[in-house]
C-alpha cells in the first residue's frame, strides 16, 4: 500500500474489507510491522467510513487490533448552517468538499493512512458509470494523496457480472484505471473461515501473489 497514492480494496460484501483497513490502522498508528515483518512508518490514521458507527463498530475494531486510538480520527461529516440557523452535519461529497477534508488532515500533520469506506457513499452528483466523470473525482483524490503524502485506501463493492476481477468492481472501469493499485478479498471455496487477499492490479509494485486470513 503506497503512501502519497489512491489504492483499492473490493469484494462482496461481510467478508472483511473493513477488518483489513482496521488492521492496517492498527498496525499505522502504533507504528508496528506488516505480515512480512516490515515496519510500518507510524502516523495517524483518518477514517472516512459511512456503514460502520465509530462507538460500537469502528473504534471496538481498533481496540481489538491493539491500535494506538490517540492516532485515529473518524470523520463525522461537513459542518454546514442550516436554513434555521443552526449547524448540521452533512455526508461529505468528495466532488465539492475534498480541499475542506485536505485542510483537516493537513491540520493534523502526520496522517499516513486516510481510509474511505465505501468510496460509493462520496460520490454524490457523480455519475459512477460514466469514466469522465470517475476520473474526474478520482484524480482530485490521487491529487489529495499526494499532497498530504498518505495512502489513500478507498473501499469498494462487485458488481453481479461474471468475469475479470478489475470488470467487476461497482461502477465504471475507471476505478480501476485511476487507482494505483487494486487488491481483492474473496472467500476461499474450500474454506469458509478463511479469505484471501490478492492483488488485481499494481501499477508501481511487483506484486504477484497474495496473502490468506482468518477472521
Amino acid at each position: 500500500i503506497a503512501l502519497g497514492k489512491l489504492t483499492l480494496i473490493a469484494g462482496d460484501p461481510g467478508l472483511g474489507k473493513s477488518l483489513v483497513t482496521a488492521d492496517m490502522a492498527a498496525r499505522v498508528s502504533t507504528g508496528g510491522l506488516w505480515i512480512d515483518e516490515t515496519e510500518s512508518p507510524q502516523g495517524s490514521v483518518f477514517f472516512i467510513s459511512a456503514e460502520d458507527d465509530p462507538e460500537d463498530t469502528i473504534c471496538p475494531r481498533l481496540a481489538a487490533a491493539e491500535a494506538n486510538l490517540t492516532r485515529v480520527r473518524v470523520h463525522q461529516g461537513v459542518s454546514e448552517i442550516a436554513p434555521d440557523g443552526r449547524p448540521v452535519l452533512k455526508t461529505m461529497a468528495l466532488a465539492d468538499d475534498l480541499p475542506a477534508l485536505i485542510a483537516e488532515i493537513r491540520a493534523i500533520g502526520d496522517v499516513r493512512l486516510i481510509v474511505i469506506d465505501p468510496i460509493s457513499a462520496y460520490l454524490a452528483g457523480v455519475d459512477t458509470h460514466r469514466n469522465a466523470d470517475v476520473r474526474a473525482v478520482l484524480a482530485m483524490l490521487g491529487d489529495a494523496a499526494r499532497e498530504t503524502g498518505a495512502a489513500v485506501v478507498a473501499v469498494t463493492h462487485l458488481n453481479k457480472g461474471q468475469g475479470a476481477a478489475k470488470s467487476r468492481i461497482t461502477g465504471s472501469i475507471a476505478f480501476v484505471a485511476a487507482a494505483r493499485a487494486a487488491y481483492l478479498v474473496a472467500a476461499d471455496s474450500s474454506n469458509p473461515d478463511r479469505r484471501l487477499f490478492l492483488p488485481v492490479k499494481n501499477n508501481i509494485g511487483v506484486d504477484k501473489t497474495g496473502h490468506a486470513f482468518g477472521i
